[in-house]
């Protein structure tokens, strides 16, 4: 569909009832008196069908004084009052409405990457056959890039995969034929072919999908602002009500329930969230629902993921170590050109970070010859007459590291490090200074995690799977903690479900994890974290100031109603002018 058409139809097909109401209100004021009769009834039959909506999820209504004042306009003969009444409350419930579903549209896109099919060797061709029907012992194609849909063991001779999606930890791994492969695996090297183990239902990557399932149908309590001011509003405005019907008879009673309909409840509040999550979309940031703001303000707990997250998930070289005495004779340009010269044939993320590094020094190497490649074992080639060979250590480090051989002598180590993405620590400090706790949930080692991160003063959670990663989550919020979760991948998919907000750093593969989340950024600049907190702050100030300003003038407006000095039509104006004031203070939240 074309996108100008689809968003053409989003506003119509949102915007339908007021529309309606509001042609009513014309039919009525040009000598069809009906027409008012018929905008009230669609009002209140709203509001009857939403509170037996909500009354069976456990929640209840808060547009009594609206239904209310609908129903004593109709009564009473007072349509005209009714019907505009009738027209802000179904506006104000369509614009909060429309702005949910434009920021799910954003990320429909997103949320389509996932494979619902895969190819199957039948009848001695590969044909594509959805993921449902593939059973144990198929034999499925995976091509480069593409996501492991079904668990399975490795048909083919090695394979080089990216597990940051169930891990979170950067750097692609190296398996061999015979060994079992989890679903949602990235694949980084040549295309494979597995021997499904399982089917569907019991693959990884389905049940981390079901934990996010189960994860969202526990939402988080939470009481809004128009829902905490509502209450405290409907008393006041019975009070006046019955003091307007016993010096004035319904005429005051309805002019009082016309003032007092809470439109800044319903149209200021979602108004001003509006606007906010407006304004982030404009910096990449995807809001799903204007709550969201209201809940992020009071966030009490923040879990980030690590890798992806606050690094860039890219290992970077960090150190040449000498180890033999003729190394001790070269320099880092030196062994670097050396490494590269190798590495350059690889397709290995550590050889593209030995090489990217000596691009960056601007190290002039020759391609080595007589290169042999073998997996889980490294990487041999001739240089300037000489063999080297590079692999990975089998001693403990705290990070990565790459050995260089000459012959059979170590020569130098090649250590890596993810890097922490700049503002990081800015950012975790200023998060502390508002009162909100910070910690970090990694599949990493704990040794790697405290390199990366130095002398940050940060609470970490090492070696993390995602069902731990939940746990936590759920721990805090079950502890009376307003939990926000941050994270980028597959594996943060279920925590980011439970958590109060769950805010993701969008990718390529972790449709899971969109779909789970509250926020999608839709780039990894951690700059927009700190729009996400700025905007939210403010979007909740000046909305709550929009809500009770407008409550202040809708009560002045009462005390006169109830004293008789206001009719019902007069009262409707006046609240429309109120609804104006609130509305435009409530647009700030835009700029």
């Amino acid at each position: 569909m074309d996108i100008k058409f689809s968003h053409w139809w989003d506003i119509t097909e949102t915007f339908v009832v007021p529309v309606i109401v509001l042609v009513g209100i014309i039919l009525g004021l040009v000598g069809f008196p009906v027409a008012y009769k018929v905008a009230i009834a669609i009002g209140i039959a709203l509001i009857v069908w939403g509170g037996y909506q909500e009354i069976k999820e456990g929640r209840y209504a808060l547009d009594y004084v609206a239904f209310l004042a609908m129903l004593v306009a109709l009564l009473t003969g007072q349509v005209l009052a009714g019907a505009i009444v009738t027209l802000m409350f179904t506006g104000g419930k369509a614009l909060e409405a429309f702005a949910s579903r434009r920021a799910e549209a954003a990320l429909r896109a997103l949320s389509e990457t996932i494979p619902k099919n895969a190819f199957v060797w039948r009848d001695g061709k590969f044909t594509d056959v959805p993921l449902q029907e593939i059973k144990e012992g198929d034999r499925i194609l995976v091509k480069r890039h593409e996501l492991i849909p079904l668990d399975g063991t490795l048909y083919s001779p090695q394979a080089l995969l990216d597990m940051a999606n169930l891990t979170g930890e950067a750097g692609a791994t190296e398996f061999s034929h015979g060994v079992l492969i989890k679903s949602g695996a990235i694949n980084a090297g040549n295309t494979i072919e597995l021997l499904v183990v399982g089917d569907f239902s019991s693959s990884t990557y389905h049940n981390i999908v079901k934990l996010v399932e189960e994860a969202k149908e526990r939402p988080a309590r939470f009481v809004k602002l128009s829902a905490r001011a509502s209450g405290y509003f409907t008393g006041t405005t019975l009070a006046f009500a019955a003091l307007g019907y016993l010096l004035g008879g319904t005429t005051s009673l309805l002019a009082v329930l016309v003032i007092a309909t809470p439109c800044p409840l319903i149209i200021a509040a979602p108004a001003a969230f509006v606007s906010g999550m407006s304004r982030l979309a404009r910096r990449k940031v995807i809001v799903r629902q204007p709550t969201v703001l209201e809940v992020l303000d009071s966030a009490s707990v923040m879990f980030f993921d690590k890798t992806g997250t606050l690094t860039f998930g890219e290992p970077e070289l960090s150190l040449i170590k000498r180890i033999s005495p003729v190394s001790e004779k070269l320099s880092d340009e030196d062994l670097l050109g050396i490494a590269a010269s190798i590495e350059i044939h690889s397709l290995h993320p550590l050889a593209k970070a030995i090489v990217s590094e000596a691009k960056k020094r601007n190290i002039s190497f020759v391609t080595s010859s007589l290169v042999s490649e073998k997996f889980g074992k490294g990487i041999s080639g001739t240089v300037d007459g000489r063999t080297y060979h590079l692999s990975g250590s089998d001693k403990k480090h705290a990070g990565i590291t790459l050995v260089l051989y000459e012959e059979e002598e170590v020569m130098a180590e090649f250590h890596f490090v993810d890097q922490l993405k700049p503002g990081v620590a800015d950012f975790l400090k200023r998060l502390r200074q508002r009162g909100i706790r910070t910690e970090v949930i990694t599949g990493d080692t704990i040794e790697n995690a405290r390199v990366v991160f130095g002398d940050i003063d940060i609470k970490i959670h090492a070696s993390a799977m995602p069902e731990d990663k939940y746990r936590l989550v759920e721990e805090a919020h079950n502890a009376g903690e307003k939990v926000v979760m941050v994270g980028d991948g597959l594996n943060d998919a279920p925590a980011l479900a439970r958590a109060d907000v769950g805010i993701v750093f969008s990718g390529s593969e972790n449709a899971a994890s969109i779909n789970a989340a509250d926020i999608v950024m839709i780039d990894k600049n951690i700059e927009r974290l700190e729009d996400l907190f700025y905007t939210s702050r403010r979007t909740y100030r000046i909305a709550r100031e929009s809500v009770y300003a407008g409550i202040g003038l809708s009560v002045i407006g009462m005390g006169f109603a109830a004293l008789g000095f206001i009719t019902p039509v007069a009262g409707a104006l006046a609240q429309e002018a109120i609804d104006i004031i609130v509305i435009l203070n409530a647009l700030r939240a835009l700029r």
